[in-house]
């Protein structure tokens, strides 16, 4: 019964977040900017680290909960190995992914096309050179908050409630990509797809820290990098 009335409390914070998440037509981008960080933090970071406390699963934080252990030998797997090899080639992987985007990028514009994007995301873009900042912040933030929520507390207790981990991680990623819904439905599978493979790297390595990381870097490159390097900015 203890987990599934944490299950419900992750539950409740999630959709605290999803009311209160949007803001009125017209509004500007560091409203949005602010209003994100001031819910976001405690909708996913406090709400997961306070359950985590409750139940007693801090430890999770640091090593892979033992009711992962079938999916991260699937992952290892899958991926093929785990160790700082593997997550040395994610990072190049990385890198030059987002340097084939934003040549590809650069080749549209010049073609008068309008750059490929996961979603709809222009209304959070910067266009300012004092929103970049703000971008930064968020980027990194949601890494951060949005692993410990989605990869961790909310996968682990919805297995520890029904006593399945793979529906635990199915429902993280459909909430995860649910999160996402004022970006579209391109964006809300864009979503659901980067969830599982943050999921696989997460299982694969057995290290949260280095989802986050992705899921900044990732981040990062689509509201820092892109846009300064892709957007003419007004001071």
């Amino acid at each position: 019964m203890t987990h599934w009335l944490l299950l419900a409390a992750l539950i409740a914070a999630y959709a605290w977040y999803l009311r209160g998440g949007g803001v009125p037509p017209g509004t500007g981008r560091i409203a949005r900017y602010r209003r994100w960080m001031r819910r976001a933090p405690l909708a996913f970071g406090a709400s997961a680290l306070v359950v985590l406390a409750i139940g007693g699963r801090l430890d999770a934080l640091a090593r892979l909960p033992v009711e992962f252990a079938a999916l991260a030998m699937t992952a290892r797997d899958f991926a093929g190995f785990g160790g700082a090899a593997f997550k040395v080639a994610v990072l190049a992987g990385l890198c030059g992914g987002a340097l084939i985007g934003l040549l590809l990028a650069r080749w549209q514009l010049r073609r008068g096309r309008r750059p490929f994007s996961a979603g709809d995301i222009d209304r959070i873009l910067p266009r300012r050179r004092g929103e970049f900042g703000w971008t930064a912040a968020l980027g990194i933030a949601a890494g951060i908050v949005e692993e410990l929520f989605f990869r961790l507390a909310l996968p682990l207790f919805a297995a520890l409630a029904t006593g399945s981990a793979p529906l635990g991680f199915a429902l993280a990623t459909l909430l995860f990509a649910g999160a996402h819904r004022y970006q579209g439905w391109a964006g809300m599978i864009f979503s659901a797809v980067a969830g599982t493979l943050l999921a696989t790297l997460y299982l694969a390595t057995g290290e949260l820290w280095f989802a986050m990381l992705v899921h900044a870097l990732l981040n990062l490159n689509g509201l820092v990098l892109r846009p300064a390097l892709l957007r003419p900015q007004a001071d």
